[in-house]
């Protein structure tokens, strides 16, 4: 008996331990789907109290001089009591994940693209102005792509860092990326910094009904879809600052879009953060004056397309006196003439088709082009009249967005043959023989 006795000592000390990491297993098995409904740091604090708790009774268990299977009955049921109320605890004080969410609520909601991009503790996030839903949970998509630093997003209940703290979002060291769950926000505008960078990382979220989806509240929406825009045109109000909502339908897959003076790429006008597939982002861009630029993405440049800036949002005016008549002149020119001393010429766009395959125009004279728009704009996006001497642009008309009609002013051009097309459609070409 007494050597039995003695074998129940030496290995209770082994035993215990044993058992107690097998309990903890087991707990933390058992409570995994707490652990995961939770936000990380919830769970971070359910399974230290679970593991501290069976430490507490397995020790207090080992100092005890008889153990009896009804002592071991107890310490199970007080670890599982305590792993109970720990996670119960924790769901009732901290929300639910959704599966796929990151951190709380909104993971099926609408995402919204926040970028710190290489240098932003000096530069700043890569915008700062934000659309996010109101009165909706969402997820802010934040990649710090800033190496070897951290950053992180807090948004106030105001217009600077004075006002309460409504989201706290955890601190990161990129590169690297997170989700971050904010709870619904009312409508009005929402002051954001990084609490690492607060002077230099600002910005404002401005919350309203279909904010962060779907054009931004006002703006309008290009979608990247298999490597291609949606558009190949975009038009914008003339010295006003507009939202455009990048749509990257493409998973897995970084696109941007970013306006330069010409395809040239030497006058940067915007770059737009670059984001990873699928995922929608609000891009602020500038006030830009009349005129047309060159649009692409920067990681596949052959996404590419026209931006059109004209006063009342890009839209064509009617020209001075331009009838749209079709009617060629008499002397035989393929629409060109001369009414009244002035030389002029008329010509027509319906379904993607110039109405005239050729142009006669008076050599060394300035010419009055009627360029007559008929196609819906919806439909077929803009057109315009353009000259060309091989690639040599001799004259490129503004486009207009019709149905609408516009005088284009052609300069006196030397004798010769020459090709007019459409600078959007290409296949929407002629030649023009002047003498």
């Amino acid at each position: 008996m007494s050597e039995r006795k003695n074998r129940q000592s030496l290995l209770m000390p082994i035993l215990i331990p044993v058992g107690a990491l097998a309990i903890i297993g087991l707990v933390l098995i058992g409570f995994s789907r707490v652990l995961l409904a939770v936000s990380h740091n919830a769970a971070t604090v359910v399974a230290l109290v679970v593991a501290t708790g069976i430490v507490v009774v397995a020790a207090w268990v080992a100092g005890r001089r008889r153990v009896t299977g009804a002592t071991l009955f107890s310490m199970i049921a007080a670890v599982t009591g305590i792993a109970m109320i720990s996670g119960g605890l924790a769901v009732v004080a901290s929300p639910f994940h959704e599966e796929g969410a990151g951190e709380g609520p909104g993971g099926e909601g609408v995402v919204v693209a926040l970028e710190a991009p290489e240098g932003a503790a000096a530069s700043g996030f890569s915008t700062e102005a934000l659309s996010v839903p109101s009165d909706q949970a969402f997820t802010l998509a934040f990649d710090n792509a800033d190496p070897a630093v951290q950053h992180n997003v807090v948004i106030f209940d105001g217009p600077d860092e004075q006002a309460p703290a409504l989201f706290t979002g955890e601190i990161i060291t990129g590169p690297s990326t997170v989700d971050y769950a904010v709870e619904s926000l009312p409508e009005g505008e929402f002051f954001f910094h990084c609490e690492v960078h607060p002077t230099t990382m600002t910005g404002i979220a401005t919350a309203a009904p279909g904010g962060g989806e779907g054009g931004g509240g006002g703006g309008l929406t290009v979608v990247a879809a298999n490597l291609e825009f949606d558009t190949d045109t975009i038009e914008l109000a003339a010295e006003t600052e507009t939202t455009i909502t990048l749509d990257n339908q493409d998973a897995g897959i970084p696109h941007n879009i970013a306006i330069y003076g010409d395809d040239t790429l030497e006058e940067v006008l915007f770059q737009g953060e670059i984001v990873t597939g699928p995922v929608t982002v609000d891009y602020a861009i500038p006030a830009l004056p009349e005129g047309e630029y060159f649009f692409h993405c920067d990681v596949h440049p052959n996404m590419s397309g026209t931006v059109i800036v004209a006063a009342g949002g890009g839209g064509g005016g009617s020209g001075g006196g331009g009838s749209g008549d079709q009617t060629p002149p008499d002397d035989g020119g393929g629409g060109g003439g001369a009414t009244g001393g002035a030389a002029t010429a008329s010509i027509a766009a319906q379904g993607s088709v110039f109405d005239v395959a050729s142009l006669s125009l008076p050599a060394s004279t300035e010419v009055t082009l009627t360029f007559d728009n008929r196609d819906d704009a919806a439909v077929t996006g803009p057109h315009n009249v353009a000259i060309y001497d091989g690639d040599t642009a001799l004259f490129q008309g503004e486009l207009i967005s019709g149905p609408a009609t516009v005088d284009y002013a052609i300069p006196p051009l030397e004798p010769g043959t020459y090709e007019f097309r459409c600078d959007v459609h290409p296949p929407m070409t002629g030649t023009v023989e002047v003498s």
